[in-house]
């Protein structure tokens, strides 16, 4: 009798292969489960320093970065202004607010003033005019404050520049 694995194949037909065992997956370790069932996560606690890191990094850095105007613009030399221009703008902090005469709030009157004057590269007020108001005392009370307060320049590529200001008061009784 002929033994089938001695037998001579003819070369045009391909010998026949037996499917290869793939090895077995080691089995892994199921996950802790909690009392309900659900896998157990890890606390949250430990994620703490790496948001105060990150929150610091973010109130801190992040301004330091926008006043030197440096980002990925700046690295590849594409600016998303065409200027760094900022306008002036009122020192709230030491300038308070104006002063509402007491004969005008006594006969309950009311008025909507605009104020125009030019700015100057220190931040004083100068040429400051009524352009817009119906009563002399509220108008002048807005003249008074204008010409007293403190300003930040206008700043025009990092340096200070005079500039045109408009301010608006609205005298109004609560």
């Amino acid at each position: 009798m002929d033994d089938p694995l001695s037998r001579h194949h003819d070369p045009d037909i391909p010998p026949r292969m037996e499917p290869e065992q793939s090895p077995q997956p080691e089995l892994q370790p199921c996950p802790e489960t909690d009392a309900n069932g659900r896998r157990r996560q890890p606390p949250v606690w430990f994620l703490l320093p790496l948001l105060c890191i990150c929150l610091f990094q973010v109130a801190v850095l992040v301004p330091q970065i926008a006043h030197l105007n440096i980002g990925p613009g700046r690295l590849f030399g594409i600016s998303d202004h065409q200027d760094n221009t900022h306008a002036a703008r009122l020192n709230r902090a030491v300038s308070g607010t104006p002063r509402y005469p007491q004969d005008m709030v006594d006969r309950h009157i009311e008025d909507h003033v605009t104020m125009a004057c030019t700015i100057d590269a220190q931040g004083h007020s100068h040429d400051c005019l009524v352009q817009e108001g119906h009563y002399a005392e509220l108008n002048q009370a807005a003249r008074d404050y204008v010409v007293q307060a403190s300003y930040f320049p206008a700043m025009r590529n990092g340096h200070p520049v005079s500039s045109h200001y408009r301010m608006h008061f609205n005298f109004s009784i609560p």
